[in-house]
Formats: C-alpha cells, sequence, structure tokens
C-alpha cells in the first residue's frame, strides 16, 4: 500500500486491505473514507 500525502493532513492511496488497517493506525490516521462501490472490481472486498 502506497500512502501519497496532498496535505499533512489528508492522504490517497490504492485499495487497502484489511491487514492494512492497523499499519494505517500505527501511522496515526484516525478516518477512512471508502469511495469505491461494491462490484466495482472483481478482485476488490466488499465494503459492507
Amino acid at each position: 500500500m502506497k500512502v501519497n500525502y496532498l496535505t499533512p493532513d489528508v492522504a490517497v492511496s490504492s485499495q487497502i486491505t484489511a491487514s492494512d488497517i492497523m499499519t494505517l493506525e500505527d501511522a496515526g490516521f484516525r478516518t477512512i473514507i471508502c469511495n469505491r462501490p461494491d462490484g466495482e472490481s472483481m478482485d476488490q472486498p466488499l465494503f459492507g
């Protein structure tokens, strides 16, 4: 997972996985927003 900072407080990345959550938390992230709808790609995990 590559995180790209847009500002010091906002970052974007490609699709994350469940195993990335702890890494993001340890890096100080407090909120994750998913903009991908379920079914967009067959290889993506379901959101809900």
